[in-house]
């Protein structure tokens, strides 16, 4: 399955269930808490937390349960211009929804 994003790019993401329309939430029971002491990000998961970098915490504080995946990409490129944004926004939300961190809101 693939699902395209802004600019008619296409990209394989492993789910057939994902489209760019698909809105995305943090999964239950994890949260972004900014972290004084080390001065960061961290997801917060029951029995885990997650010292992000800061692409991770870009594309997480746009994860809102209102914003679509298509809304998200464009949010980053408006603010960056990056060739490889298409595959690398597809990449972390594969991940991120394989380790439990996302979800597709319901």
């Amino acid at each position: 399955m693939q699902f395209k994003l802004a600019s008619g790019s296409v990209m394989a993401d492993g789910l057939e269930n994902i489209v760019k329309e698909s809105v995305l939430e943090l999964a239950e029971g994890v949260r972004l808490k900014f972290d004084e002491e080390r001065q960061c990000k961290l997801l917060l998961m029951p029995e885990c937390i997650v010292k992000l970098n800061n692409s991770a915490t870009e594309v997480l504080e746009l994860v809102d349960g209102n914003r679509t995946i298509e809304m998200i990409y464009s949010e980053l490129a408006a603010r960056y211009e990056d060739e490889t944004l298409h595959r690398d926004l597809a990449e972390f939300i594969m991940d991120a929804l394989s380790r439990g961190w996302i979800q597709l809101k319901q």
